[in-house]
């Protein structure tokens, strides 16, 4: 479904999800980007019937189109596409057109050939360039959730969008400072216990790691619960989690786990790649062991699971799983999580290193390429 770049977001991921018309695209693609596109341009690549690439932009102002349009450009160019729908996400009539001028002339000048144009406002949907009776000047209602069996597919599997993008910024805002307080202690305490185990010798310090593999395991693939994390996992487990991603080692080992094609698994400590083997296991999601729908849940439920310890994390210790969660979501695509989880990481530590360099992969769209585990 998607891959999301840059100040704009996009989804890289193909899909057999069955839509029967455009009503069914615009009624999907909220459940594929993981909340309601609000101001935006969304421009969704084509293969014959499959849907590969999925783009978002915040409508820009008049001076900035031409930016925006060259930031969609960039990914497009990549994803090689047969054609191109385009629809732009309004408040007030008029607001998307010049980014869908702009973006249809891009396309056409790049030999994309742009299937249809659409524009989505308030709860109906329009057709600029159609003058046909099927596409009435009044716009058509959207559909119901529960009309369209793709979206009807998600609703039954938990999966629901939030309203906008504050939310997302939201599902990582830190925790209570009571909590904040009664973590700390506890990471502090592990972690000193943790670096007396550097010195004895190497066999104490890969148990330490097997204990914290193990919470993540438990983390990681946990059934789904509408419990919070910090509700159901002991203060002193995320204190663990916390204290384990300042093991550089560990912390790139996850993320070689987590995004296969990121970090190259042969620089990963031979140990700690067995270690995680063990407690981890495979990817399904890249072995074709899954449909694509589920594919998709697994991916939102890891990612749920990494928001969750982020936003349960106090500023102190909150930045390398902030910065865990933003590889994830650039991995995936998830270009506007990637920028709201950084944001909070730089804003805490500026000068950390992994969260620099992702920025500036962000920044000029370099996506890792994703291969198979």
């Amino acid at each position: 479904m998607s891959q999301r770049c840059g100040g704009h977001h996009c989804r890289a991921m193909t899909t057999t999800i069955h839509l029967s018309g455009p009503a069914d695209v615009l009624a999907v693609l909220p459940y594929q980007l993981g909340f309601y596109p609000r101001d935006s341009l969304v421009a969704v690549s084509l293969r014959g019937s499959r849907v590969g690439l999925v783009q978002r932009i915040d409508l820009p102002p008049p001076e900035h189109v031409g930016d925006a349009v060259a930031a969609m450009m960039a990914p497009l160019r990549k994803d090689s596409p047969r054609s191109v729908l385009l629809i732009g996400f309004e408040e007030r009539k008029g607001d998307c057109r010049a980014m869908l001028d702009e973006m249809a002339a891009a396309c056409v000048t790049e030999g994309v050939k742009v299937t249809d144009r659409f524009v989505v406002r308030g709860d109906r949907w329009f057709a600029p360039d159609c003058h046909q009776r099927c596409c009435p000047a009044e716009g058509l209602p959207l559909p119901a959730p529960s009309e369209v069996p793709a979206v009807a597919e998600f609703v039954g599997r938990g999966i629901c969008p939030l309203p906008d993008r504050r939310a997302l910024a939201e599902r990582l805002e830190g925790s209570r400072p009571q909590m904040s307080s009664e973590l700390s202690a506890l990471a502090d305490d592990w972690l000193a216990l943790r670096r007396g185990a550097t010195d004895p010798g190497v066999d104490e310090l890969d148990e330490y790691r097997a204990t914290e593999l193990d919470v993540w395991g438990q983390v990681l693939w946990a059934k789904d619960t509408t419990e919070s994390i910090q509700a159901r996992l002991p203060a002193k487990d995320l204190a663990m989690l916390a204290v384990s991603l300042t093991d550089v080692d560990l912390r790139d080992g996850l993320i070689a786990w987590l995004c296969p094609g990121t970090l190259a698994r042969e620089l990963i400590d031979p140990m700690l790649l067995s270690q995680m083997r063990g407690t981890l296991g495979e990817q399904p999601w890249l072995e074709g062991q899954t449909g694509d729908v589920d594919q998709v849940i697994t991916l939102q439920r890891i990612e749920r699971r990494l928001c969750e310890i982020c936003s349960a994390l106090p500023d102190p210790w909150a930045v390398p799983a902030l910065t865990v969660l933003a590889t994830f979501t650039w991995w995936r695509g998830d270009g506007a999580l990637t920028r709201v989880a950084l944001d909070r990481a730089l804003g805490i530590d500026p000068s950390y290193r992994l969260a620099t360099l992702l920025e500036r992969m962000v920044d000029l769209a370099i996506r890792p390429e994703r291969t198979s585990a």
